[in-house]
């Protein structure tokens, strides 16, 4: 067994489409169709508005803040909650007080899975 550290301050700054406060450590990008990285959000922190290439599932695992999809309108998300999105929906994220996320985005979730609720839409 190998133990490793998850030290957010060395992960790279996470700016495009107007993110801002937010880093982030790729824990896996591979050669396949799945990415899952850590993000956390400074207070005031947000990723902006874009499409989700693939389903996309947000794993709230510290902290609250908000998520909205294609609709545009803000939902209220906290430790222990999910915001899924289907590949091409708009989406974006943010807190007031601050968040850690950890971000799954796969082409071909499972569809007995939680993020399988992502790829239905």
């Amino acid at each position: 067994m190998k133990v490793l550290s998850i030290d957010m301050s060395a992960g790279s700054p996470a700016t495009a489409h107007g993110s801002q406060g937010v880093r982030r450590v790729r824990v896996h990008r591979g050669s396949g169709s799945a990415a899952v990285t850590v993000m956390r959000l400074e207070p005031g922190g947000r990723i902006g508005r874009h499409p989700a290439t693939t389903p996309q599932i947000l794993i709230v695992t510290q902290g609250q803040g908000w998520a909205s999809g294609a609709e545009g309108e803000a939902e209220a998300v906290a430790e222990g909650q999910a915001a899924c999105w289907a590949a091409g929906e708009e989406h974006e994220t943010w807190t007031d007080t601050g968040m850690t996320v950890l971000v799954v985005e796969a082409e071909s979730p499972s569809a007995e899975s939680l993020f399988g609720e992502a790829a239905r839409g």
